[in-house]
């Protein structure tokens, strides 16, 4: 009798936590490239908190912090391993070691949003995969232009020759081609930097910024911008195979429509920085037509050029999907 009560406890403790290791969620843990605070993750935590809300107890993703948590430039190898489970914000340009294909993405000529229809998404899914073993999501922020900012004042190109840039590796090519010479710093550096003259500008998307107080030590943003911003959310895919195909979804619904969420509050956060620069005593260069038709050509080309050569089975299949041209006909109404 007591072998048979003792029996019945055993399978009541054993059913009840395999209950409880059932039902408990699947955790996320992720980080982002810049601080919680930053501006450019401004959605970031909305987009957290409505996939932990739709998925119901399924599935819970962690937002443990930024840089303070891995350093920037680690996460995506933290990434690929296994370390952390997903990067809620990572700047493509961070992977151009891992993915040659990297700086194609600031190129494209189009929102995530059209490159779901171009084909260009797809490849950027098949080359996440391959090579930092990730599930690619999307982007946040679409169509932001990144800008060139500098302590002295640029009225022609030549004006850039002999100057020390700040950059991320996407810039290298065309500021080598402009005759300055590309200093690679973390972003956190870039304000001592400036203020001690150890460069005499940097690149960054009209976004973000000030939240580094990088008005306070800067004089000039020239006009016009380039690229537009690249920022990468992915899921390691060992991890993402282990997520049910029905939160998959939930979390693939949420990031489509993040992207025109995001996208939009960042246009209105670009606004009001644009105060802040301006209040600061910055001032708007405005290149002369000519000179910004061969900026973006310079641009556009260098870059180009280095992706063709760094990347020649993908490069040119992205160079392809990522154009307006690739656009099927009819593919949005506001089209014609």
């Amino acid at each position: 009798m007591k072998k048979s009560i003792y029996v019945l406890i055993l399978v009541s403790i054993f059913c009840f936590v395999s209950t409880i290791a059932f039902s408990a969620p699947i955790v996320l843990k992720a980080v982002t490239a810049f601080p919680k605070n930053h501006a450019n993750n401004d959605t970031v935590q909305m987009f957290v908190d409505r996939v932990n809300e739709r998925c119901k107890g399924k599935l819970e993703i962690r937002w443990l912090g930024g840089p303070e948590v891995t350093a920037a430039f680690d996460q995506i190898n933290a990434l690929k391993t296994g370390t952390i489970d997903m990067i809620l914000y990572y700047p493509f340009g961070y992977m151009k070691q891992l993915m040659p294909e990297a700086e194609a993405k600031g190129l494209s000529e189009l929102a995530d949003w059209e490159e779901r229809r171009s084909g260009a998404f797809e490849l950027w899914e098949e080359i996440f995969a391959k090579r930092v073993n990730a599930k690619y999501l999307g982007r946040f922020h679409n169509l932001i232009p990144f800008m060139l900012y500098t302590n002295k004042k640029i009225t022609k190109l030549e004006d850039f020759k002999g100057m020390k840039i700040r950059v991320m590796p996407l810039y290298v090519p065309f500021i080598k081609a402009l005759g300055a010479s590309p200093i690679l710093i973390p972003p956190t550096d870039i304000h001592t930097a400036m203020e001690r003259k150890v460069v005499d500008g940097f690149c960054w998307p009209r976004v973000g910024m000030t939240s580094w107080g990088l008005q306070e030590v800067t004089k000039y943003m020239l006009l016009p911008g380039f690229f537009q911003m690249e920022p990468a959310t992915m899921i390691n895919m060992d991890k993402w195979k282990q997520i049910p195909k029905d939160v998959q979804v939930i979390i693939t619904e949420v990031m489509k429509d993040m992207e025109y969420v995001a996208t939009m509050r960042q246009m209105l956060i670009m606004e009001k920085e644009d105060n802040v620069r301006l209040k600061a005593g910055m001032e708007f260069i405005q290149l002369p037509p000519e000179e910004a038709k061969k900026l973006l050509k310079i641009i556009n080309d260098e870059t180009w050029k280095f992706v063709l050569q760094s990347a020649p089975d993908y490069g040119p299949k992205l160079q392809k999907a990522s154009s307006k041209k690739a656009l099927p006909k009819g593919a949005f109404p506001w089209q014609e």
